[in-house]
């Protein structure tokens, strides 16, 4: 790769390639100069953050800013991307003739390690596979989710699940919960039911009924409001909540549950199926991915997931091939990602037909003259960062209202070196002459 030459360029030339992450939030904001798509010949954008269903979560602010999200995220991706590619089809459409959607992540090699380590002791075991005779769903260390405690990262449907498998079988299934959170109390408590207890001692003596009194007052202070009905439950659900780890080290599970359906693309879903595991997921766009590996057992229902809870408690994972175990490398992340950013003659014809070159160019050309002189940045409440297209063209010498063209030009750098050498001419009779003095 060959770099640019000019002073204060730091791009390589027209010729590379350049990968953005997140384009549609990365280009919010620019500094002085030329567009992406300007300074490199092809420009290839992964999108895998969900913005406008974050938005959309506000009550109130979601009503106006999640349909702003998703023009600005178009915008920028139509302006700044030659290609685009999604983790999961749950995104957006930003540019129809731009977009594919592909998985372009790996896992680290512990995860694989740990897949491979269980393909082998599985060969050494004769009947791996086979139907276990006894079954307790209440045995902790089978079953567990890793994540964030967040009612979004659907908590609330694994209560429905637990509630649908004791109607079933008459019991609850006990899981290790992992990771932590700010809905984590009110989890906690939906899971185990509310246990305010706070009877005191008897006594007597009128000074220990206050202080028994005080002390009772204090406790009904603390007392949360319920956020679920779950929290009055009578009998409570076996879940243990762990706080956060390292997926890597959670070996000894052989079953993971996530009924999220808010996930681009679930990394920990990911991890879960390179270690060898039962993975348990919905049916849903997010998981597309995952459906072809023979240890992923998704449900359309309550029935289905049952039933799939009760094949991976009786039931071993099976081995993964090395031609499966690969799909998790990041080599074949990097080999997706190269065949997803192709654009083929067909695609190209079908692109210069719509003629949305020019609009994207047009889109570029007025995001670029709005972010001028840091008057988006303000309203938007930058804050002290809302100055730095100022800095940039400070540091550059591009504040007298120069264009960078005129100040790279070669009769600027002739006038330039002119005075710094006359300078220096003047400085040095300066200093002979005080020293002959």
């Amino acid at each position: 790769m060959c770099y640019s030459t000019q002073p204060n360029r730091r791009y390589l030339l027209s010729d590379a390639v350049c990968v953005l992450e997140e384009p549609e939030h990365l280009n919010w904001y620019r500094c002085p100069g030329e567009g992406w798509t300007k300074v490199f010949g092809f420009v290839v954008g992964i999108v895998h953050t969900n913005y406008v269903e974050y938005a959309s979560s506000q009550f109130i602010h979601g009503l106006w800013t999640a349909p702003a999200i998703q023009v600005m995220s178009s915008a920028m991706i139509r302006a700044y991307c030659h290609k685009v590619i999604k983790l999961s089809g749950v995104l957006q459409t930003y540019a129809p003739e731009k977009e594919c959607c592909e998985n372009v992540h790996g896992v680290r090699q512990d995860f694989i390690q740990e897949g491979r380590r269980r393909a082998l002791e599985a060969a050494s075991l004769s009947g791996t596979n086979s139907a276990s005779s006894e079954l307790n769903e209440e045995i902790e260390g089978q079953v567990y989710f890793i994540g964030k405690i967040l009612w979004a990262k659907g908590f609330e449907l694994m209560l429905q699940l637990q509630e649908f498998y004791h109607e079933c079988t008459g019991k609850y299934f006990a899981i290790d919960v992992y990771g932590g959170g700010p809905e984590e109390g009110e989890i906690k408590r939906a899971f185990h039911g509310r246990r305010n207890s706070w009877n005191g001692e008897e006594s007597d003596s009128d000074s220990d009924l206050e202080d028994t009194f005080r002390d009772n007052l204090k406790k009904l202070k603390s007392i949360e409001v319920p956020k679920s009905l779950y929290e009055w439950r009578r009998k409570p659900i076996p879940a243990n909540f762990c706080g956060p780890v390292d997926h890597s080290l959670l070996g000894k599970y052989k079953t993971f549950v996530n009924p999220s359906t808010s996930e681009v693309l679930c990394t920990t879903t990911f991890e879960a199926l390179a270690m060898g595991k039962f993975v348990i997921i919905p049916v849903h766009e997010s998981n597309k991915f995952f459906l072809q590996f023979p240890n992923c057992l998704s449900y359309r229902n309550k029935w289905e997931f049952a039933a799939n809870l009760r094949w991976a408690l009786t039931h071993e994972p099976e081995p993964l091939t090395p031609e499966l175990a690969k799909e998790f490398t990041w080599e074949a992340a990097t080999d997706r990602l190269i065949r997803s950013s192709a654009i083929t003659r067909r695609e190209a014809k079908e692109r210069y037909n719509l003629g949305k070159a020019k609009l994207d160019e047009r889109i570029a050309y007025f995001h670029r003259e709005l972010g001028k002189h840091d008057a988006l940045r303000r309203v938007l409440g930058g804050g002290p960062a809302s100055n730095q297209v100022r800095y940039e063209l400070e540091r550059q010498g591009l504040d007298q209202g120069n264009s960078e063209k005129f100040a790279m030009s070669s009769f600027v750098k002739a006038i330039k070196s002119t005075f710094i050498s006359n300078n220096h001419h003047s400085q040095a009779a300066s200093l002979s002459g005080g020293s002959a003095a």
